[in-house]
């Protein structure tokens, strides 16, 4: 959502009562069902809202009014202003109104972080509730239709501070769980999201254990569906790199379904040839695999058009370089472009 205002919202402000916004829209983060994610989007005045009224709601999917949120945020800053004088819960409501609005508000999720401290010091029983209701609304905004929400580096910077401070209680992250229906979602939502696939690199770090074969399986689909999302193919290489996945065989297999698909759509976008010169320098791909990628590359820049023929030639020249720098001084590498 932008930040900027248009002039008939700017006098709308006056029209309802910003008490009554603020209580419609902080509702929406205290009744979240258990495991559940809110689908929250922000309407403005091509989606006109019944008079008193900020939020539309059906289940976990909500639609916010922009003038009502603005009101709300107005509300929701002097809480957090008064911070002293305001109790936690009061803190938790007012700061999930203002990264409603602005998901680069600093203050708003470092008070959060210190919320969430008190209540360690305390040796709450229910810290693990709690942990979970804040993971909970992060995911939420992460993932719902909020342009900038989706891609915000304080609210995934918050979320792995939260995610350190749960392994640190002994909760351990869902790794496959977390990847496909936050970070793939997200990334849906806001393509080549480096963000997202940042942070599934950390869940893959600090996870114990890793379900390989089915993490695997489902960044690739990810990655078909989405061919032109280079941050998702630049996950895939970091995934088949990674131990223990790292293997010739595994890797071998990926890249023969990838060059399968660019032959079958006779793709010529960078994101794909990116990866497929990436692997195709590395060990882990034979010599046969690559004189086959060669091959399949000179084709395609033989038949393509001149806007395609530079992302072609450029990861030709580029594989055919550095595999030759990585081999033992006395092997020969056959080249890939004349």
């Amino acid at each position: 959502m932008s930040r900027v205002l248009e002039k008939d919202v700017v006098a709308s402000l006056n029209a309802g009562n910003p008490i009554d916004a603020y209580n419609d829209i902080a509702q929406l983060f205290t009744t979240i069902p258990t495991g559940r994610l809110l689908e929250l989007e922000i309407l403005g005045k091509s989606h006109p809202f019944p008079h008193g009224c900020s939020v539309l709601q059906d289940g976990c999917e909500a639609a916010v009014s922009k003038t009502g949120l603005v009101q709300a945020f107005i509300v929701a800053r002097q809480v957090l202003a008064d911070h002293i004088d305001a109790s936690d819960d009061e803190l938790l409501v007012g700061t999930a109104v203002i990264l409603l609005m602005d998901p680069e508000h600093l203050t708003a999720a470092n008070t959060r972080k210190r919320v969430l401290q008190r209540k360690l010091a305390s040796g709450d029983r229910d810290v693990a509730t709690f942990l979970e209701r804040e993971k909970q609304f992060l995911d939420s905004l992460l993932t719902s239709r909020l342009h900038r929400h989706t891609k915000s580096p304080t609210l995934w910077g918050h979320l792995q501070w939260l995610l350190r401070i749960s392994c640190s209680q002994g909760l351990h992250p869902d790794v496959l769980g977390d990847i496909t229906s936050v970070v793939m979602v997200a990334g849906e939502r806001h393509p080549r999201n480096y963000y997202a696939w940042g942070h599934a690199r950390f869940l893959v770090q600090t996870a114990s254990k890793i379900p390989g074969e089915e993490l695997l399986s489902a960044v690739k689909f990810f990655c078909f569906q989405h061919h032109t999302d280079t941050s998702g193919w630049s996950f895939l290489v970091f995934l088949l790199n990674y131990m223990p996945l790292s293997s010739s065989k595994t890797c071998g297999m990926v890249f023969d379904e990838v060059m399968d698909l660019v032959i079958s759509l006779r793709l010529t976008n960078e994101s794909v040839w990116v990866f497929l010169r990436t692997l195709a320098a590395s060990s882990l791909i034979d010599e046969e695999k690559y004189l086959g990628f060669a091959n399949v590359g000179m084709k395609l820049l033989g038949t393509s058009p001149p806007t395609s023929q530079g992302v072609l030639r450029s990861a030709l020249e580029w594989c055919n370089l550095y595999r030759i720098m990585a081999q033992p001084p006395h092997s020969t590498v056959t080249q890939g472009v004349p």
